[in-house]
């Protein structure tokens, strides 16, 4: 890590450089079709990063007219990535680039002189608002007369991350829920159940969690299409709290853990109720998972000017890399067992549907916690 930035080198070259860099790969016209013959995103890079040329899906993807457009600066910024900004030198030396796909292959791949390839997960601005995909990031090297050159090629895997976590979905979690039901029932028919209406309240208990996975799939689906539509109406927040501790209450994470929840009677807001106990009640499943044994979860709400603010608090503390990440599609802290959605959903509902923005604190005093700002759509009935 060079000094002054978190992660990669900030120096670039000046423009001037670079276009002598372009005239001499283009100088050799194969150059430029191969390039163009690649079906993915691929560019040309510098030493220092820079984009000396790129293929003609890279200019399509981006929109830009030409590649002088593009010419100079570094991947991040071509792709508005979110964080192309924040560091002290652009592209790649911000906090956020330490964990990023792309400029590790980038740099990896100059250092070694040799091809790598890292998956790059990516959140990119857009006229709709922010927008999160998957690439596999893979770095050639290439060296024309005295300039070491990268070819990087980012191919869009957004759709197979999301069918991976579809046959998750259904080969893992609905596979197992309905195991239980068939568990249960078999004790019933066998005439082995003592309390029949405890068992039929367990198996209609799992049947709904089936029902909720399945919807929740449903609903993200549709809200990354932009068709999904809201349902709004008045929500109290004390009752939606309860409801989300009785339903997590049969749920593992909620073993040896307790929940306590401070909220005035009469705070409430106008929203989307099915999508607003999602968000919550994503947020205090990740919290009870983040959580030793024997500890609390705190849920909390205030009410505001225009809504309210509801906060989920546990004394677990997220690492740099983790918060880093949070957002994130496909970001799991749970490895092959996480599919990576649930903080990602949080925010895609909570910004982009019901108009609210999200926060996260996580430090050693006062443990991880997420708060979510919502306004009321529409007066109170």
């Amino acid at each position: 890590m060079e000094q002054g930035t978190f992660f990669a080198p900030g120096p670039r070259d000046p423009l001037s450089v670079v276009e002598d860099e372009a005239i001499l790969f283009s100088g050799s016209h194969i150059g430029q079709h191969i390039l163009d013959a690649i079906p993915d995103l691929a560019v040309i890079l510098n030493d220092k990063r820079q984009i000396v040329a790129a293929n003609e899906h890279c200019l399509l993807a981006l929109g830009a007219e030409s590649v002088q457009s593009l010419m100079g600066r570094r991947i991040g910024e071509a792709v508005r990535c979110i964080h192309a900004f924040q560091g002290p030198s652009g592209c790649g030396t911000s906090e956020h680039c330490r964990q990023c796909g792309a400029t590790k292959a980038i740099q990896t791949c100059l250092n070694a002189q040799h091809s790598v390839q890292y998956e790059c997960r990516l959140t990119t601005q857009g006229p709709e608002g922010d927008s999160s995909k998957e690439f596999l990031a893979k770095a050639n090297y290439v060296k024309i007369g005295d300039h070491p050159l990268v070819l990087l090629v980012l191919r869009d895997i957004s759709a197979e991350k999301r069918k991976e976590a579809l046959e998750r979905l259904f080969f893992h979690d609905v596979l197992n829920t309905v195991g239980g039901m068939i568990g249960l029932t078999d004790l019933m028919v066998a005439g082995k159940a003592q309390d029949s209406v405890e068992y039929a309240r367990l198996i209609h208990h799992l049947a709904e969690s089936v029902a909720e996975e399945i919807t929740a799939h449903r609903n993200l689906i549709q809200a990354e299409a932009g068709t999904l539509q809201l349902d709004t109406s008045n929500v109290y927040v004390s009752d939606l709290f309860q409801e989300i501790t009785e339903s997590l209450s049969p749920h593992p994470v909620c073993k040896d853990r307790t929940i306590e929840s401070h909220v005035q009677p009469e705070c409430s807001l106008r929203t989307d109720r099915l999508l607003l106990r999602r968000i919550v009640g994503n947020m205090v499943k990740n919290a009870l998972e983040a959580s030793p044994i024997g500890s609390t979860t705190t849920l909390s709400a205030e009410q505001t000017k225009t809504g309210v603010s509801i906060s989920v608090n546990n004394p677990g503390v997220m690492p740099a890399h983790v918060l880093n990440q949070l957002f994130k599609r496909s970001f799991s802290t749970k490895g092959e067992t996480g599919r990576g959605l649930g903080t990602y959903s949080i925010k895609l509902f909570t910004e982009r549907y019901l108009g609210g923005s999200i926060e996260v604190d996580s430090n050693s005093n006062t443990g991880t916690t997420f708060t979510v700002i919502l306004p009321s759509l529409g007066p109170n009935i």
